[in-house]
Protein backbone atom coordinates (compact mmCIF):
# COMPACT_ATOMS: atom_id res chain seq x y z
CA UNK A 1 0.00 0.00 0.00
CA UNK A 2 3.01 2.14 1.21
CA UNK A 3 4.62 1.69 -2.01
CA UNK A 4 1.53 2.09 -4.39
CA UNK A 5 1.50 5.53 -2.70
CA UNK A 6 4.73 6.52 -3.03
CA UNK A 7 4.60 5.46 -7.06
CA UNK A 8 1.22 7.79 -7.18
CA UNK A 9 3.65 10.21 -6.16
CA UNK A 10 6.02 10.08 -8.45
CA UNK A 11 3.48 9.75 -11.16
CA UNK A 12 2.07 13.22 -10.05
CA UNK A 13 5.26 14.69 -10.05
CA UNK A 14 6.25 13.69 -13.65
CA UNK A 15 3.26 14.62 -14.68
CA UNK A 16 3.73 18.18 -13.14
CA UNK A 17 7.07 18.44 -14.44
CA UNK A 18 5.97 17.43 -17.87
CA UNK A 19 2.90 20.01 -18.17
CA UNK A 20 5.51 22.84 -16.91
CA UNK A 21 8.49 21.88 -19.50
CA UNK A 22 5.82 21.64 -22.22
CA UNK A 23 4.25 25.10 -21.21
CA UNK A 24 8.18 26.75 -20.84
CA UNK A 25 9.40 25.29 -24.21
CA UNK A 26 6.05 27.34 -26.17
CA UNK A 27 7.49 30.06 -25.03
CA UNK A 28 11.43 29.26 -26.78
CA UNK A 29 10.29 30.70 -30.27
CA UNK A 30 8.39 33.60 -28.95
CA UNK A 31 11.22 34.75 -26.67
CA UNK A 32 14.03 34.11 -29.82
CA UNK A 33 11.83 36.69 -31.70
CA UNK A 34 11.84 38.85 -28.59
CA UNK A 35 15.30 38.94 -28.68
CA UNK A 36 16.02 39.75 -32.26
CA UNK A 37 13.08 42.89 -31.66
CA UNK A 38 14.32 43.96 -28.11
CA UNK A 39 17.79 46.10 -27.02
CA UNK A 40 20.51 44.42 -25.47
CA UNK A 41 20.73 45.13 -21.66
CA UNK A 42 24.07 46.45 -20.67
CA UNK A 43 26.93 43.84 -21.65
CA UNK A 44 24.84 41.01 -20.54
CA UNK A 45 24.33 40.31 -24.30
CA UNK A 46 20.69 39.88 -23.93
CA UNK A 47 17.19 42.36 -23.46
CA UNK A 48 15.97 43.21 -19.19
CA UNK A 49 13.73 40.94 -17.97
CA UNK A 50 11.53 44.19 -17.74
CA UNK A 51 11.68 44.41 -21.24
CA UNK A 52 10.87 40.96 -21.88
CA UNK A 53 7.68 41.24 -19.27
CA UNK A 54 6.84 44.44 -21.35
CA UNK A 55 6.90 42.49 -25.07
CA UNK A 56 5.11 40.07 -24.01
CA UNK A 57 2.64 42.05 -22.52
CA UNK A 58 1.97 43.80 -25.26
CA UNK A 59 1.57 40.24 -27.41
CA UNK A 60 -0.72 39.59 -25.35
CA UNK A 61 0.58 36.40 -23.87
CA UNK A 62 -0.35 34.93 -20.75
CA UNK A 63 1.30 34.01 -17.75
CA UNK A 64 1.32 30.40 -16.05
CA UNK A 65 -1.74 31.62 -13.97
CA UNK A 66 -3.44 32.89 -17.21
CA UNK A 67 -2.63 36.65 -16.37
CA UNK A 68 -2.32 39.54 -18.68
CA UNK A 69 0.34 41.41 -17.27
CA UNK A 70 3.98 39.99 -17.00
CA UNK A 71 6.54 41.65 -14.68
CA UNK A 72 10.14 41.04 -14.92
CA UNK A 73 9.83 38.23 -12.01
CA UNK A 74 7.76 36.17 -13.85
CA UNK A 75 10.29 36.34 -16.49
CA UNK A 76 13.09 35.46 -14.50
CA UNK A 77 11.29 32.56 -13.66
CA UNK A 78 10.04 31.48 -16.88
CA UNK A 79 14.20 31.44 -17.15
CA UNK A 80 14.96 29.65 -13.94
CA UNK A 81 11.80 27.12 -14.55
CA UNK A 82 14.85 24.42 -15.11
CA UNK A 83 15.43 25.01 -11.10
CA UNK A 84 12.46 23.68 -10.35
CA UNK A 85 11.99 20.86 -13.20
CA UNK A 86 15.34 20.00 -11.75
CA UNK A 87 14.05 19.59 -8.03
CA UNK A 88 10.97 17.76 -9.30
CA UNK A 89 13.24 15.18 -10.91
CA UNK A 90 15.70 14.74 -8.01
CA UNK A 91 12.36 14.11 -5.98
CA UNK A 92 10.96 11.12 -8.12
CA UNK A 93 14.48 9.98 -8.23
CA UNK A 94 14.99 9.44 -4.26
CA UNK A 95 11.41 8.29 -3.83
CA UNK A 96 12.19 5.61 -6.24
CA UNK A 97 15.55 4.78 -4.39
CA UNK A 98 13.63 4.65 -1.40
CA UNK A 99 11.48 1.88 -2.58
CA UNK A 100 14.33 -0.07 -4.07
CA UNK A 101 16.41 0.35 -0.84
CA UNK A 102 13.13 -1.09 0.89
CA UNK A 103 12.42 -3.83 -1.38
CA UNK A 104 16.36 -4.77 -1.34
CA UNK A 105 16.35 -5.78 2.50
CA UNK A 106 14.14 -8.28 2.22
CA UNK A 107 14.79 -9.42 -1.31
CA UNK A 108 15.95 -12.78 -2.60
CA UNK A 109 19.40 -12.81 -4.65
CA UNK A 110 16.69 -13.99 -7.99
CA UNK A 111 15.15 -10.43 -7.67
CA UNK A 112 17.97 -8.41 -5.99
CA UNK A 113 18.93 -8.52 -9.91
CA UNK A 114 15.65 -6.98 -11.15
CA UNK A 115 15.87 -4.24 -8.45
CA UNK A 116 19.13 -3.78 -10.06
CA UNK A 117 17.63 -3.24 -13.43
CA UNK A 118 14.97 -0.77 -11.50
CA UNK A 119 17.58 1.12 -9.90
CA UNK A 120 19.68 1.57 -13.30
CA UNK A 121 16.00 2.64 -14.87
CA UNK A 122 15.37 4.77 -11.94
CA UNK A 123 19.15 6.69 -12.81
CA UNK A 124 18.47 6.51 -16.22
CA UNK A 125 15.45 8.43 -16.53
CA UNK A 126 16.94 10.83 -13.68
CA UNK A 127 19.66 11.83 -15.74
CA UNK A 128 17.55 12.21 -18.88
CA UNK A 129 14.82 14.71 -17.15
CA UNK A 130 18.16 16.84 -16.04
CA UNK A 131 19.39 16.95 -19.64
CA UNK A 132 16.15 17.71 -20.69
CA UNK A 133 15.44 20.74 -18.30
CA UNK A 134 19.18 21.85 -18.96
CA UNK A 135 18.77 21.85 -22.72
CA UNK A 136 15.39 23.85 -22.15
CA UNK A 137 16.56 26.34 -20.13
CA UNK A 138 19.49 26.88 -22.73
CA UNK A 139 16.97 27.01 -25.35
CA UNK A 140 14.90 29.44 -23.58
CA UNK A 141 17.78 31.70 -23.40
CA UNK A 142 18.82 31.22 -27.14
CA UNK A 143 22.02 29.40 -26.37
CA UNK A 144 22.95 25.75 -27.53
CA UNK A 145 23.30 23.16 -24.71
CA UNK A 146 26.46 21.25 -24.51
CA UNK A 147 25.70 17.61 -23.55
CA UNK A 148 27.87 16.41 -20.31
CA UNK A 149 27.84 14.15 -17.19
CA UNK A 150 25.25 14.41 -14.78
CA UNK A 151 26.89 14.38 -11.23
CA UNK A 152 25.14 12.24 -8.68
CA UNK A 153 24.12 15.35 -6.39
CA UNK A 154 22.88 18.75 -8.46
CA UNK A 155 23.38 21.85 -7.27
CA UNK A 156 20.96 24.21 -7.97
CA UNK A 157 21.68 28.17 -8.48
CA UNK A 158 20.08 30.51 -9.93
CA UNK A 159 21.87 31.72 -13.03
CA UNK A 160 20.20 35.28 -12.80
CA UNK A 161 21.92 37.43 -10.92
CA UNK A 162 19.85 39.46 -8.42
CA UNK A 163 21.29 42.84 -6.70
CA UNK A 164 24.63 43.55 -5.53
CA UNK A 165 26.82 41.15 -3.84
CA UNK A 166 27.18 41.40 -0.40
CA UNK A 167 30.69 42.58 1.16
CA UNK A 168 31.93 41.18 3.85
CA UNK A 169 34.29 42.05 6.29
CA UNK A 170 37.39 39.88 7.35
CA UNK A 171 35.67 39.33 11.00
CA UNK A 172 32.26 38.29 9.13
CA UNK A 173 33.76 35.81 7.04
CA UNK A 174 36.07 33.93 9.88
CA UNK A 175 32.55 33.63 11.72
CA UNK A 176 30.78 32.13 8.62
CA UNK A 177 33.86 29.76 7.71
CA UNK A 178 33.79 28.70 12.06
CA UNK A 179 29.96 27.95 11.60
CA UNK A 180 30.16 26.42 8.49
CA UNK A 181 32.92 23.76 10.28
CA UNK A 182 30.76 23.61 13.34
CA UNK A 183 27.55 22.63 11.39
CA UNK A 184 30.11 19.76 9.31
CA UNK A 185 31.29 18.44 12.84
CA UNK A 186 27.25 17.75 13.74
Amino acid sequence: MQEERERGRIIGLRQRRIATAEWAANFVPLLAEARRELPIYADTGEPSHDAYARWLTGKGVLTRRQKKTWHSESVRRLFDVHIGLIDEAEREFEIAMAIVRFKMRYADPASRKALATEEETSTNERASAIRDALRLSADLRGHTYEDRPIPDRVELKSTVQTGRSQRRSSSQTAETETATKQISLL
